[in-house]
């Protein structure tokens, strides 16, 4: 039976869990929330499947994790690869343009001195020229000298072997103008044309040929010899006057001097 007193408590705002009750004094007391930040305390915790469990993994049975590190180490190893690739190339064309370089500075220095030889030889042929033609004019003026390199026949007169001693001097002044690579085989040839036209410049070369037969069959002098020898055929069975058309350049000599180099 309910007492008068419990429905005065009613009545006045007393709750089914007032504590003086026996139902609500049993009941465990009211659970606090969870502080803010604690969301695993308020949150039922969720398991993790494993990949391994899942048919639509692409993982293979690995852990995702594993795979952004191999994905990493690749990058990595690639960078590195390509990195090393560059210095490999950078260090050969380094190497190369350093080899062309020392190749350059040889060529350049071996052309150099051939180029100071060639001058140096156009000096002893411009020396040797001149004492050449400083004995040939002491000769001419003096008889007593010309009978020390007269060695023409003697049945030729006088004059006309110290007229010799001139035809002479032409002629090798052309012939160390070729050497000196001041005259190239055509302009030589058309040098020697214009000489010979005259007959005492033939004669001349008819009583020098015992001189010319003692020279070096391989030597330019011969070849130039040779030359002449053809040139004044030509010449003397020329039909024209043009003697400037008459006679054809021989083909160019290989293994001469004449270019100076």
């Amino acid at each position: 039976m309910v007492s008068s007193t419990w429905w005065a408590d009613v009545l006045h705002g007393a709750g089914p869990c007032d504590p003086r009750f026996p139902p609500c004094a049993a009941s465990p007391p009211p659970r606090r929330s969870a502080p803010l930040g604690t969301l695993e305390a308020a949150a039922p915790r969720i398991a993790r499947r494993s990949p391994s469990a899942d048919p639509h993994s692409t993982t293979g049975g690995r852990s995702p994790d594993s795979g952004v590190d191999m994905v990493t180490r690749k990058n990595v190893t690639g960078r590195f690869c390509s990195a090393a690739a560059g210095m490999l190339v950078a260090t050969a064309g380094l190497t190369l343009a350093a080899r062309r370089r020392r190749l350059e500075a040889e060529r350049l220095g071996l052309r150099r001195l051939e180029l100071e030889e060639a001058a140096s030889r156009r000096r002893a042929l411009a020396h040797q020229q001149r004492m050449h033609w400083e004995l040939l004019t002491r000769a001419m003026d003096d008889a007593s000298l010309a009978a020390v390199i007269d060695t023409y026949d003697k049945d030729i007169p006088a004059e006309k072997r110290r007229q010799f001693f001139y035809a002479n001097a032409w002629y090798v002044n052309l012939y160390y103008l070729y050497e000196a690579g001041l005259l190239d085989q055509q302009e030589l040839f058309g040098r020697l044309r214009e000489i010979f036209q005259t007959p005492l410049m033939r004669e001349y070369w008819e009583a020098s040929r015992a001189q010319r037969a003692t020279l070096d069959e391989s030597s330019d002098e011969t070849r130039i010899g040779a030359m002449v020898d053809g040139l004044i055929v030509e010449l003397d069975e020329a039909d024209t006057d043009e003697w400037w058309v008459v006679g054809t350049p021989p083909p160019a000599w290989e293994g001469t001097s004449s270019s100076g180099e």
